[in-house]
């Protein structure tokens, strides 16, 4: 034990108490008084000045400084596999080992350094002491290294910069199943500190494949080519040769799969996760299933998906027999869209108009037969067939053209016919392979084209070409205000299965049923469309003085065009694919996207979603999404029991149905065990000059040593404030009082 002096009044003080010294002495040198009453004077001048200085008395006692050690355990999800560390039992989870190991030797950790815990998962948090320690529990989420490892740097404060009191080194438990950070070494350099990393759970998972990720475009356009990016883990399989295949279901058979593409690749090691990257053509319109196989002797694993084809832009041949309204206004209409690539051709001369001129002499060209219906048809998206006479060319367009329209439309092409008094019987397609893929059975009445004025009458009042609006009512009373057509064609009857939309209010067909105006079929993987009326431009020009009809015209041919080329039946609505491991911890989240009419992003105020979820009891209950970016939405989903799910996603879009998708997956409540990255783990352990141990093989006194020495030093261990205590002022005045009596008694002033 030794003593010191402090003085704690400052610069201030001591300047008081030297006037105070002056004073004194000048006064002494005055004054008759000598003796006792002089000693009594100075004796309290100089408890005063005392007190202005506040002298401190200081005792030190030599104490023992430890190093500082964070001791940092990782509580992610992954933590809580079985550790089968040095022969434990599977019972025992990886952060439980780690926390026995570290219990097992508190008493040398205490003995040799002064321990601070932190819990590291997606954050980082201080644990107070050895008792929160031993409560510590798996998080449900897992180790974002950078992120928590900052809230350490945060929760460390200035002290983690100052010496002594900086701690010197680090020690990591973490079983390295850590998500990727771009920002970890950017986090370790500014740790400033070495951190040993003690490994904790099994060297290597037991043997198979399994994807862990699989990246696909949530639609492509038609005939384009896409990536598929598949990531798939290997484990105790190095030295053999992994095949991975890219398989799209086949259109003809559904219970065949067709090869797309195949990869094979050497593995290195027992542990490792190739990316391989697969090209795709988007051959159909709709939706196309495709599998990723992964097969590396003895085991195998599967993914299956499936991906949305659209058209970037809608390829349409208008072939008109004739110049007309209809022609005119629908072409313009068509051609107006940006969407549209339209090439039209138009009859201005028919073959049996006679001319006094040579054919290479007239600005107009031949009638191109062999180009629109062989050579460039499989080209176009929709061919529109408008009042034109195949009688007429019967010389030039052989019966074979008509064949290759029919086989465009059976390969999933679209064909839209429109009425006139040159088209149907009379224009000869009765018994020919157009009639055979009509809605209707062809008439040979002659004419089989009736002029006259009335109103459509819609039948089919749920399809989608008659309800244009956001309610049946409003549908009912736009086609009840619109202009009347002019002229209709007759035939003999519908064919089974297909649909009349609207009909004429009093004419009929030769089986006795309404006549058709607006009939649609489906043939082979195409659609085709009859409108027997070549007059839908009267709603065009007639339809702007009433409001309800005002843009009926383009509602309906925007509408069929995308019925006929497919798009309108496209899932607009789509699932993120989900991996053959959804993590065992909650919330389980599956990414949802809604997409507008031209697939982009839908906007959120104009979207309504409903998310039903089904678990194994059988049992529903919805759930609400949540908006994470334009278009894209996150459902997350607690509480789950072991066993298969199943999630359907329905939305509407400004105020319409839209679309809906339905993903089902199994949910097992182990966690999967995964095993100890040794990579991530070592390159944390050099990237700060740290080592990298085992927990089963790590020595708690080799990692002790790495510690500096403990440092014995004295430390102020209290101080005594004399200045403070009411005797020093109670001494002071007892002073002053014995010099003021004294003074008295011999009489002096």
């Amino acid at each position: 034990m030794s003593f010191s002096l402090e003085w704690g009044g400052g610069w201030s003080a001591a300047l008081a108490a030297l006037v105070l010294a002056g004073a004194v002495f000048w006064h002494g040198r005055r004054t008759p008084a000598r003796g006792g009453l002089l000693a009594l004077r100075v004796l309290a001048a100089a408890a005063l000045a005392l007190a202005a200085l506040q002298p401190t008395v200081a005792i030190s006692e030599p104490q023992s400084f430890k190093p500082r050690l964070l001791v940092l355990i990782d509580d992610g999800h992954p933590m809580a596999a079985p550790s089968r560390n040095g022969g434990l039992l599977r019972s025992v989870s990886r952060l439980r080992a780690a926390l026995d190991w570290l219990q097992s030797r508190r008493r040398s950790l205490e003995a040799r350094c002064e321990p601070q815990f932190y819990a590291l998962c997606d954050r980082g948090r201080r644990l107070a002491g050895w008792s929160e320690l031993a409560g510590l529990s798996v998080s449900a989420a897992s180790l974002r290294p950078a992120s928590a490892l900052r809230d350490v740097m945060d929760d460390q404060g200035p002290a983690l910069g100052a010496e002594p009191s900086r701690p010197e080194r680090a020690w990591l438990f973490s079983d390295g199943n850590a998500e990727s950070d771009p920002e970890l070494e950017r986090a370790l350099a500014e740790l400033r500190m070495p951190v040993d990393v003690v490994g904790v759970g099994p060297a290597q998972r037991e043997r198979g494949v399994s994807f862990v990720d699989l990246k696909t475009p949530d639609f492509a356009f038609l005939h384009g080519r896409v990536s598929v990016e598949a990531a798939v883990e290997a484990s105790d399989l190095g030295g053999r040769v992994l095949g991975l295949d890219l398989l799209k279901r086949s259109r003809t058979d559904r219970e065949r799969w067709e090869t797309v593409e195949h990869r094979e690749f050497r593995l290195r090691s027992d542990l490792e996760t190739t990316v391989a990257t697969f090209t795709a053509t988007a051959e159909s319109l709709g939706s196309e299933s495709y599998r990723v196989e992964a097969r590396v002797a003895p085991a195998q694993a599967r993914r299956d998906f499936r991906m949305e084809v659209i058209r970037q832009k809608y390829r349409i041949m208008y072939l008109a027999g004739r110049p007309s309204p209809e022609y005119a206004n629908l072409r313009e209409f068509l051609k107006a869209d940006p969407n549209h690539e339209l090439v039209s051709f138009v009859i201005l001369r028919n073959p049996e108009n006679p001319t006094l001129v040579a054919d290479n002499e007239l600005s107009l060209i031949p009638f191109p037969a062999s180009e629109i219906f062989v050579q460039t048809i499989g080209q176009f998206d929709l061919f529109i067939l408008e009042n034109f006479s195949y009688e007429r060319f019967r010389g030039q367009i052989p019966l074979v053209y008509l064949e290759s329209l029919r086989n465009f439309v059976a390969e999933g092409g679209a064909l839209l016919v429109i009425g006139g008094e040159n088209a149907f019987s009379l224009g000869g397609y009765r018994g020919t392979p157009l009639e055979e893929v009509l809605p209707v059975k062809l008439s040979n009445r002659v004419p089989d084209f009736i002029g006259g004025l009335f109103r459509a009458k819609p039948v089919a009042l749920n399809h989608p070409l008659v309800q244009l609006y956001d309610t049946p009512e409003q549908s009912r009373a736009a086609w009840e205000a619109l202009p009347e057509l002019d002229g209709y064609g007759q035939f003999v009857a519908a064919r089974p299965g297909a649909t009349v939309l609207a009909a004429h209010p009093q004419a009929r067909m030769e089986s006795g049923e309404p006549a058709p105006l607006f009939a649609i079929r489906d043939y082979g993987r195409g659609k085709v469309m009859l409108v027997s009326s070549d007059s839908t431009w009267r709603w065009r020009l007639g339809g702007a003085l009433d409001w309800r009809t005002a843009g009926f015209y383009g509602r309906f041919w925007t509408r069929a065009v995308q019925y006929l080329t497919g798009s309108l039946e496209l899932s607009k609505v789509k699932f993120a694919p989900l991996p053959d491991r959804l993590p065992s911890r909650e919330p389980a989240v599956v990414a949802l996207r809604v997409f507008d009419e031209g697939f982009a992003p839908a906007a959120a105020v104009a979207t309504e979603i409903t998310v039903v979820w089904t678990g194994p009891d059988g049992k529903s209950r919805q759930v609400l999404p949540r908006e994470t970016g334009p278009g894209t939405y996150a459902v997350e989903l607690t509480g789950l029991l072991p066993g298969a799910h199943r999630l359907k996603a329905s939305a509407r879009y400004q105020g319409k149905a839209w679309g809906e998708d339905e993903v089902r997956f199994d949910w097992a409540k182990a966690p999967p065990e995964a095993p100890m990255d040794r990579k991530w783990l070592r390159s944390v352990a050099e990237a700060t000059g740290g080592t990298f141990t085992e927990l089963s093989a790590c020595d708690a006194a080799a990692l002790l040593e790495k510690l500096s020495p403990l440092r014995r030093q004295s430390e102020i261990t209290r101080r005594r404030r004399p200045w403070a205590s009411p005797l020093w002022l109670a001494a002071a005045l007892a002073l002053l009082l014995c010099e003021w009596a004294a003074r008295r008694w011999r009489g002096y002033p």
